[in-house]
């Protein structure tokens, strides 16, 4: 699945309008753009997936060095991550929609 119309939306903001936010637990404070943080929250959402995917399939598989724990802590994280990715999309649109009826 691509997400495109998300990736074409970040990228086309131009660079010169772009908030730039510090990247997050950085001393030297080197600036990242939104469409970046957007684009790597994005991959962190499917990363997650991705290893709570393998574990199950490891775990059905009967790979002895996976623990159903594992399974279900990997399983919802991934949950919690979406959801959260669903909600900050919800919140975009919002604003978008907030300041696209917004009177000039």
């Amino acid at each position: 699945m691509t997400i495109n119309p998300v990736n074409g939306l970040a990228e086309s903001i131009p660079v010169s309008q772009a908030p730039v936010i510090p990247a997050p637990g950085n001393n030297n404070h080197k600036p990242v753009s939104f469409s970046t943080l957007l684009f790597n929250g994005v991959n962190k959402i499917n990363t997650l997936q991705s290893a709570a995917r393998a574990q199950s399939e490891g775990f059905i598989s009967g790979s002895p060095d996976i623990a159903l724990n594992d399974v279900m802590v990997a399983q919802q994280k991934s949950s919690i991550a979406l959801n959260l990715g669903i909600q900050v999309r919800n919140k975009m649109v919002s604003a978008y929609q907030e300041i696209m009826n917004m009177a000039v």
